[in-house]
């Protein structure tokens, strides 16, 4: 038996090869992991006004917070006001690909506001570092892009 190629045979055949590549894509994009930018993202998102405000007073300081990288090691510079004033602080080191390699560090600046955190286990990349403090009863935060090598 000979096939006969006509415009019926070309298309019926371009339907197939069409449904099968639509199946490999489908089959591929839920083989994919997905991380949420936090576990509990909901609960954040109903706090999220408190973190704008926040930031708002991070951005009326007269010093920004400092981030540096060189070599293994991430040096964070707080202004110096606030290095004796902080009652409570958190860095959280954001894995934006990965949730597995978060890492969150308490926030303790020497008495200059300058704190050292080692990366060398750190996987190497882009991260994003957030800073959240509190200072006489008043919420400070910001986050800062950084590449680890």
């Amino acid at each position: 038996m000979k096939l006969k190629w006509n415009w019926g045979t070309g298309i019926a055949l371009f339907i197939i090869a069409f449904l099968l590549v639509n199946t490999a894509i489908i089959i591929f994009a839920f083989g994919q992991k997905v991380d949420l930018v936090t576990p509990n993202y909901y609960e954040k998102e109903l706090k999220y006004q408190d973190e704008i405000n926040a930031q708002q007073k991070t951005l009326q300081l007269s010093e920004e917070v400092k981030i540096e990288t060189a070599g293994s090691v991430l040096s964070l510079q707080i202004p110096n006001s606030f290095a004796a004033k902080i009652s409570e602080g958190t860095i959280l080191l954001y894995r934006p690909d990965d949730s597995v390699k978060d890492v969150n560090v308490e926030l303790k600046p020497d008495s200059t506001g300058l704190q050292i955190i080692q990366t060398n286990k750190l996987a190497s990349g882009f991260w994003k570092v957030k800073i959240n403090w509190k200072s006489d009863g008043v919420s400070y935060s910001d986050e800062k892009s950084v590449f680890i090598k």
